[in-house]
């Protein structure tokens, strides 16, 4: 069965409205009063729903936002952790003012992001830049006096805030790490977009619209007309309950009052339009009553053009535009209309068109800086660990001057830091970093020349596949750390291997590490096995665990690390990589 149009729908609905209206407008003039206040109040809560539910959606996002940061912000959560002079505070407030001004494009509601340090008293802001200096030293000035209070630091919702005379919406949340991240919004701003879509205000001519707190106060600008007499009402009685769709209300004239009650903070948004607005053309409706069934037939066929060309037509385009951009066509934009409706909707079609097709560009190319930040800032996490018993190996040799063994012993420590301390490489050969293991052991082999031994078994074929720098070296480290013991007879050996996988050569690689040592507890070794594939680090094996997600980031494919016991005993560690990054 084929389904009905809109141009039909219309058109059955003229005709079977036509013959009853007579009728209902004839008994209606008598509830004309009623009827127009409903109906105006309920268009008119409808319009405060969609602004109220947009607002709660802006709050609920920053809210959202303040939630996550608080809880996955390692910079946000070591605000309070390090000495306050200390490079890694420095690096922590850097990190955590540069995410908040990053963040202030996407919460641009937001007047003021802003983060706290509870333990150094110290605040750190990022406002919009719409936000004058004096504004922003006023409001530093104020949230420095509410985060030294911890009962108001600690409020588990948005809360009403007086500034000035001006109010605004503050949201404080804690990390639990003596350092909270919190939002401050303005409500005259908030209440702009409002003001310009649907003139209310001074000069709108429809009436005003504000935001009233729970006890009944103005909190937004109202005009000048009614300011005065808000005050000698109790609003409080009029505030959205859920019992009444409208009030009238007697300030300086009678007003229709709709309310609508937020969902995020304690707060009501309400329109007041003047009754005799309201009730202007009401006359001139009773009489035009008597001539509708005169006037049907014309109106029927002006009104068939009109819906053609003006509305059915329009809308068309709008439905074929909206399944181009549906099966990926974003270049698609809506012609002209001479219709200010179908102007403003034309407008915001091709806006939205052209913020997408940007957006999906935008999204992808800030997924790809993202993955190399990361890949960056975890590749800097790993630094050596054995620096002062090197030098302490290096005083000992000069103290009984054997000088042959110092130079050998500085040249391998020259190649090992020169190695870790190349940051900014991405991507070494397997058979540099073979290279710099070799480097790392032989300066092991110093502190114990009778009781470690290595070696290495490299397949030529894989010495030139790239991979990212330091992934061998924490896992022959957790070796030294926790397999090495000294002893008499055999000593302790790590055998490096690395080669194609036998089942399937050409698409993955195996680097193998094991040891004679001590071994692993089976429990261990379980629970090992899923620390190191968890997406965040957790206690202990941080060195494992960058190894894992640094690999997953180069080559964009699964990685696996698996441990096993070596035979005859100690531990055999073993990295399947792909010989290749994912395309």
């Amino acid at each position: 069965m084929r389904q009905a149009s809109m141009r039909s729908r219309l058109i059955l609905g003229f005709g079977l409205l036509t013959v009853p209206l007579v009728i209902v407008l004839l008994w209606n003039n008598l509830y004309a009063t009623r009827v127009v206040h409903s109906q105006v109040a309920q268009s008119n809560r409808n319009m405060l729903t969609i602004y109220m539910n947009d607002m709660d959606q802006v709050l609920g996002e920053i809210e959202n936002f303040l939630y996550k940061t608080a809880e996955q912000d390692q910079s946000l959560i070591s605000l309070s952790q390090y000495d306050k002079n200390s490079w890694e505070y420095y690096l922590s407030t850097t990190q955590t003012v540069n995410e908040l001004d990053l963040n202030t494009n996407y919460y641009d509601a937001a007047d003021m992001l802003f983060a706290y340090s509870s333990k150094y008293e110290e605040l750190f802001v990022a406002p919009q830049q719409s936000v004058s200096y004096d504004r922003k030293q006023l409001i530093q000035d104020k949230l420095m006096q509410m985060l030294k209070d911890p009962a108001q630091a600690r409020n588990s919702k948005w809360s009403l805030v007086e500034l000035n005379g001006e109010y605004a919406l503050l949201r404080i949340v804690d990390t639990n790490y003596d350092s909270y991240i919190g939002a401050w919004v303005d409500l005259n701003r908030l209440m702009e977009p409002m003001r310009k879509l649907g003139q209310f205000g001074n000069d709108g001519g429809k009436g005003e619209a504000l935001l009233m707190s729970g006890d009944g106060n103005p909190i937004s600008g109202v005009g000048d007309s009614i300011g005065n007499a808000l005050e000698k009402v109790d609003f409080t009685q009029y505030l959205d309950n859920g019992n009444s769709a409208y009030n009238i209300v007697k300030l300086d004239k009678p007003y229709l009052l709709v309310a609508k009650r937020s969902r995020m903070a304690d707060m009501d948004l309400l329109l007041l339009l003047p009754e005799r607005t309201l009730l202007e053309g009401l006359p001139f409706f009773r009489n035009l009553t008597y001539l509708i069934p005169m006037l049907a037939a014309i109106m029927l066929v002006l009104y068939l053009l009109f819906l053609q060309n003006s509305i059915v037509k329009p809308i068309h385009q709008l439905i074929k535009g909206m399944r181009k951009i549906r099966s990926g066509d974003l270049s698609v934009r809506m012609a002209d209309n001479k219709l200010v409706e179908f102007i403003s909707l034309k407008e915001t079609f091709n806006g939205m068109a052209q913020q997408i097709e940007h957006l999906k560009i935008d999204i992808y190319e800030e997924q790809i800086r993202t993955q190399r930040a990361e890949l960056k800032h975890l590749q800097a996490q790993i630094h050596p660990h054995f620096f002062m018993n090197s030098l302490n190996i290096v005083y000992q040799l000069a103290q009984i001057k054997d000088y042959e063994v110092i130079q050998n012993m500085s040249l391998h420590l020259v190649r090992y830091f020169r190695y870790t301390t190349r940051t900014q490489v991405s991507t070494i050969t397997i058979k540099e970093e073979v290279e710099h293991i070799y480097h790392y052991l032989s300066i092991q082999k110093y502190r114990f020349p009778e009781t470690l031994a290595f070696e290495f078994e490299v397949d030529p074929l894989v010495e030139l596949t790239e991979v990212p720098p330091l992934i061998i070296q924490p896992i022959v480290e957790n070796a030294m750390v926790h397999g090495f013991s000294i002893r008499t007879g055999t000593p302790f050996s790590i055998k490096v291997k690395i080669a194609p996988a036998p089942n399937d050569p050409e698409g993955e690689l195996l680097i193998e590490v094991s040891d004679n040592g001590k071994g692993i507890d089976p429990e261990q070794k379980d629970a090992l096995a899923l620390k190191v594939h968890e997406l965040e680090p957790g206690n202990g094996s941080l060195g494992l665990w960058n190894v894992v997600r640094r690999c997953r980031l180069y080559f964009k494919s699964t990685v696996r690390m698996t441990f096993e016991d070596a035979d005859p005993q100690g531990t055999h560690i073993t990295l399947q990589l792909p010989r290749s990054k994912a395309s």
